[in-house]
């Protein structure tokens, strides 16, 4: 099991370290973990040869290493870090990120992305191309940050959970065939189940503040972007060491329309809909199981106790950043 990110922190010892010199990221060791199932054609394994022939072309010495199954990434992420790894570079989308996460946090080896994915909300969320030719000038001209996890249950995240609708259409998607179709799959499913979901009773206890609602939908957010365009935890800072907590309350199906309307335009009137709140950690009890989304893939169900490990997480990320998610 991987240590707490604050005994942790200063344990590993790079081979080299990080240095940052007029915006190069220079003499590092890398080791590229590729998910071969995530958007991974002939083209892509050719693509990621061409990453190694670049990058020690910039002086890194870089391996490349591919997952086998779930729970392969944070495996090899672990070994990378034991080899004294500088740099991991996640070779996917926001499932295979998530993965490779828990093996990083708290750890000095620092988190880097060549988008692959599907949606690719972190890539997003970041400014990093989802060109990979673009993608890798920002591994060799980017800058380290020190970044908040969130964990729910054990299980770090990076971006945001989702519990309710959202988890139960990840859970009748995830490892069945629709996931195959992508977007397409996660629409027909939301077409599916959409218009007969009925919302969930739900107590949210916040250090002893208790909430007791009826939600639709609650989202507990590191990050602003969900699916790659709205933001419902959109004040949320990577640094703060804080979660962004937003519970969507129960709406008849016209007022669920009007909800995600006003998200969609992100007009200041959605706060009418929605608490939001920021807290450090948060206990959430359902009468029955409710399913949650982790970064996008299935997790588990309620009951569920959330926290944040502030800082624990080094990653590499455009010289600029969009506006509003860094402290400073």
């Amino acid at each position: 099991m991987q240590t707490d990110a604050t005994d942790s922190h200063h344990n590993q010892e790079p081979s080299e370290e990080l240095e940052k010199q007029e915006g190069l990221l220079n003499s590092c060791f890398a080791i590229i973990i590729a998910n071969p199932t995530s958007g991974f054609m002939p083209v892509q394994a050719g693509r990621m040869q061409d990453t190694l022939t670049f990058l020690r072309s910039h002086g890194w010495r870089v391996d490349l290493w591919f997952t086998q199954g779930p729970g392969d990434g944070s495996e090899l992420a672990r070994k990378a870090v034991e080899q004294h790894a500088d740099i991991v570079i996640a070779a996917g989308g926001d499932g295979t990120i998530n993965d490779i996460i828990q093996g990083l946090v708290g750890s000095e080896t620092a988190l880097a992305v060549l988008p692959t994915g599907t949606v690719n909300v972190w890539a997003r969320e970041m400014g990093i191309p989802l060109d990979i030719n673009g993608a890798r000038q920002v591994l060799v001209n980017g800058q380290t940050r020190h970044v908040d996890v969130g964990r729910i249950n054990g299980r770090y995240f990076l971006l945001m959970v989702g519990i309710g609708f959202d988890g139960e259409i990840t859970q009748a998607v995830d490892h069945k065939p629709l996931k195959r179709l992508g977007v397409v799959g996660y629409a027909l499913a939301i077409l599916w189940f959409g218009p007969g979901y009925k919302g969930f009773p739900v107590v949210v206890n916040n250090n002893g503040v208790v909430v007791k609602t009826r939600a639709l939908q609650i989202f507990i957010g590191n990050t602003r972007l969900y699916a790659g365009a709205l933001k419902f935890t959109w004040q949320a800072r990577l640094d703060d060491g804080l979660l962004d907590l937003c519970i969507v309350r129960k709406r008849s199906l016209p007022g669920r329309l009007i909800v995600l309307s006003d998200f969609i335009l992100r007009r200041d009137q959605r706060r009418r809909w929605v608490r939001y709140d920021q807290v450090k950690s948060i206990q959430i009890d359902t009468p029955t199981p409710i399913a949650y989304q982790i970064d996008g893939d299935s997790g588990g169900y309620t009951p569920a106790t959330l926290s944040v490990a502030q800082g624990a997480l080094k990653v590499i990320v455009p010289q600029k950043t969009p506006h509003g998610l860094f402290s400073a």
